[in-house]
């Protein structure tokens, strides 16, 4: 969701026989650097909604969520609340075909390649470093759904 000065993204980390689902934005200040696919949360979606849709519109690559793994935060220079959540998805099928006009490249990469690329956005790389490391004790954060208190769609990450 991007309204007026919060804004709110999610990622997908997919993986496919040990690499990693890149993607060069052709658009802002991710130009031509390698990171996860993602977007902006749209009106009556949910975080998890909003990650499938955009890895499979920048990608064609189908996913499953199992959970979530991380994210960052920040403000912006211009007083933008800038927020992305980052989730673990399971590689269902489809081979990557960058979107025209979004998305320059989409490629499965090995993870060592895109964190000693020079053209890997800075959270990507550390995301990955620390991935790799603790990947045999990732805590993935899954999630509950059930309605609750007037939502449309409700969700607990526990």
């Amino acid at each position: 969701m991007r309204k007026q000065d919060v804004w709110l993204g999610v990622g997908g980390l997919v993986l496919k026989e040990g690499k990693v689902l890149a993607v060069k934005k052709s658009y802002s200040k991710t130009k031509g650097l390698w990171t996860f696919p993602g977007g902006f949360v749209g009106p009556n979606e949910t975080m998890d909604e909003a990650v499938i849709r955009e890895i499979k519109e920048e990608t064609s690559i189908d996913a499953k969520i199992l959970g979530i793994v991380g994210g960052r935060t920040g403000v912006l220079k211009t007083g933008i609340s800038d927020h992305l959540i980052l989730f673990y998805l399971e590689y269902l099928g489809g081979d990557p075909k960058p979107r025209l006009g979004e998305i320059e490249e989409a490629i499965f990469l090995p993870i060592e390649e895109l964190i000693n690329d020079p053209n890997t956005t800075e959270f990507m790389a550390n995301f990955l470093k620390t991935f790799q490391v603790n990947r045999h004790r990732l805590e993935i954060l899954p999630f509950q759904t059930f309605r609750n208190y007037g939502y449309n769609s409700y969700k607990i990450f526990k």
